[in-house]
């Protein structure tokens, strides 16, 4: 059996104020506007006029561009209906995205940070005195293409004139949230100014700064949680491997593999799980004459239906394909992603 991704919790922040009403993990926003049908919030404080994301990776990049674009660029998308009429309501016209090390640390990529450069109605602020503080801002030459690219892309905002655009996205730098303020629900969020310390971490300065919004989303990172019957390296957040092959006792366990986050931890994009995947792949295949003589179950859909189990096959998601593309044309839109169990299990059973 290969076990995949698994299950990952999203990191805290570990300040005063994070359970506040307002604050959520930017996965569940994700969620919500991703129609996951295990989304927990149906709601965000859309109303005002701010928004903070706390971190400096893809993730917080995709919640930043979806609160920066307008109705007319997310309409020819699939996001469900529901979250479309309620971000094509949205007053959120500055989006505060904060990251308490520089950009020549931040986790986004060259090709993802450039696409909040292309929204038509939003424009990409940058404090060049941010950037300074960043010992490899003034000649990034010895970074990693990567961010090497960054560096190129945020040095080219930093010239530009503001432009005007009904929204704004904050790219800030070296601020590390330390309380979430609020009576009832998230007012603000308090920052306080950081520096490198020498040793490629920062230290906080004891200067501080309020940044006002009812809506904080924080994207700090996942941890990976155990997975029932299998071993588990509560330090790193992992399945204990050795290139795929689960250890049990140090020893390869016959027939089970990881790949993904729970084979490595959470970080990484395509280009990491690829070769990721394939290192397992190796593994599997060298294993595949000594697995062939270890009996299997003659029919995997009847094991899963006798344990109570009532899997969707092929044509089961093609039948959810087709629901979701005449819901799309129902509504005057192309197609629109049905976001419960319920909606996708009748479906993908026929039923109307």
């Amino acid at each position: 059996m290969v076990y995949c991704v698994g299950a990952a919790t999203d990191r805290r922040l570990g300040v005063p104020g994070e359970e506040l009403p307002g604050s959520f993990s930017a996965t569940e926003f994700v969620s919500w506007y991703s129609a996951h049908p295990d989304a927990t919030v149906d709601a965000f404080a859309l109303g005002a006029s701010s928004a903070v994301v706390i971190g400096v990776g893809n993730v917080a990049v995709d919640v930043a561009r979806i609160l920066a674009r307008g109705a007319e660029e997310l309409r020819p998308t699939d996001v469900p209906h529901a979250a479309l009429g309620a971000l094509s309501e949205s007053r959120v016209s500055d989006i505060h995205m904060v990251g308490r090390r520089g950009p020549s640390q931040a986790k986004f990529t060259t090709k993802e940070l450039r696409e909040l450069g292309a929204l038509t109605g939003a424009e990409v602020l940058v404090r060049p005195e941010e950037l300074a503080l960043d010992p490899a801002y003034g000649d990034p030459s010895g970074l990693p293409g990567i961010n090497r690219r960054n560096i190129e892309v945020l040095r080219d905002w930093a010239r530009r004139e503001p432009t005007g655009r009904p929204r704004r996205i904050h790219l800030r730098f070296f601020l590390k949230p330390v309380a979430l303020l609020g009576e009832g629900a998230v007012r603000a969020v308090r920052f306080e100014r950081t520096a490198p310390d020498g040793r490629g971490g920062v230290a906080g300065t004891g200067v501080f700064e309020d940044i006002e919004a009812p809506l904080v989303l924080r994207s700090v990172g996942y941890r990976g949680v155990p997975l029932p019957g299998l071993p588990f390296d509560e330090e790193r957040g992992t399945v204990p491997n050795a290139g795929g092959r689960v250890l049990r006792g140090g020893e390869p366990s016959p027939g089970e593999y990881v790949a993904g986050w729970i084979k490595r931890g959470p970080t990484g994009v395509i280009g990491t799980n690829r070769p990721c995947a394939k290192e397992t792949v190796a593994s599997l295949l060298a294993d595949a004459d000594a697995l062939a003589a270890r009996p299997v179950v003659p029919d995997p859909l009847r094991a899963l239906r006798e344990a109570g189990v009532e899997p969707v096959e092929w044509t089961g998601w093609l039948r959810i394909e087709a629901a979701e593309e005449a819901l799309g044309e129902a509504l005057g839109r192309t197609k629109v992603k049905i976001p419960d169990w319920t909606g996708l299990l009748g479906a993908a059973r026929g039923q109307e």
